[in-house]
């Protein structure tokens, strides 16, 4: 047997095994084979997927809760700051936003991912991205993560 080698995969192998089971199960009635599945699902974006939208959709998430999965594993953080950039009449049009914006997570400072890269990054409500998280910083004792949102 192969050792899978992410999160992915097993999650991937994890579904793989559900859907055969309930698939054996279909034998004309029969209850062999009953699937239990985990009473609460994993939350289901509602709208444009975070890591596209405005910063207006950011900086109502002030004060909430995303999950960074770093080196170290997991680590709670919460987004403390959304900052706009200055207008700009010389913006590309093609850029993914109207306008570019920072964002800032806190978190324990022992826990401080490496940063300068990208990191599975997850909230509640709002699903999982990847993003590109700057170099760690620190703050009134916290650990500081910053993306920059154009």
């Amino acid at each position: 047997m192969t050792a899978l080698r992410s999160r992915r995969e097993f999650v991937v192998g994890g579904c793989a095994t559900i859907a055969a089971a309930a698939l054996a199960g279909c034998d004309g009635g029969s209850s062999a084979g009953t699937v239990v599945l985990p009473s609460e699902p994993a939350p289901v974006p509602a709208g444009p997927a975070l890591i596209m939208s405005e910063v207006d959709s950011w900086e109502a998430l002030v004060g909430t809760s995303f999950t960074i999965a770093g080196e170290k594993g997991d680590v709670v953080s919460t987004l403390s700051v959304v900052t706009r950039a200055d207008e700009d009449a010389n913006r590309p049009a093609d850029l993914a936003r109207h306008r570019g914006f920072f964002v800032f997570f806190e978190m324990d400072p022992a826990r401080v991912p490496e940063g300068g890269k990208s990191y599975r990054v997850s909230h509640a409500t709002k699903g999982s991205f990847d993003l590109f998280l700057g170099h760690p910083g620190e703050m009134l004792g916290k650990g500081i993560l910053h993306a920059v949102l154009n």
